[in-house]
């Protein structure tokens, strides 16, 4: 039972974080996502950089939070690309791709 709470719980917590990551994505105004994975840049990489240094540190804090639970970046990815099916021929077209964007969140969580 409580295996199941705990993969209850962490799939909760990847769907909150992916609307989030949605929203910030949105806001942050990245509406041609598929031209900057075309040019090889970073979605996430382009997001990160240009938030403020207090984003980057609400974002790291709520990364770190969720890894520690056991949600994964390759989790909040996918869960993303389900509610933003678009995302999807983006992340999944290259081999590569979504392996550096999940690499980036976690370095981005990790960097001190």
């Amino acid at each position: 039972m409580t295996n199941f709470a705990q993969k209850a719980g962490r799939r909760y917590i990847a769907i909150k974080a992916a609307r989030q990551l949605l929203a910030e994505i949105e806001q942050a105004g990245l509406d041609d996502l598929t031209a900057l994975a075309d040019a090889g840049t970073s979605i996430i990489g382009t997001y990160l950089d240009g938030c403020s240094e207090e984003k980057k540190a609400s974002v790291k804090t709520e990364l770190a939070a969720l890894f520690r639970m056991g949600v994964t970046a390759d989790m909040v990815l996918e869960e993303t690309t389900r509610q933003m099916p678009q995302l999807r021929p983006i992340l999944d077209g290259k081999p590569d791709y979504r392996r550096s964007e999940v690499q980036k969140l976690e370095a981005f969580a990790e960097k001190q």
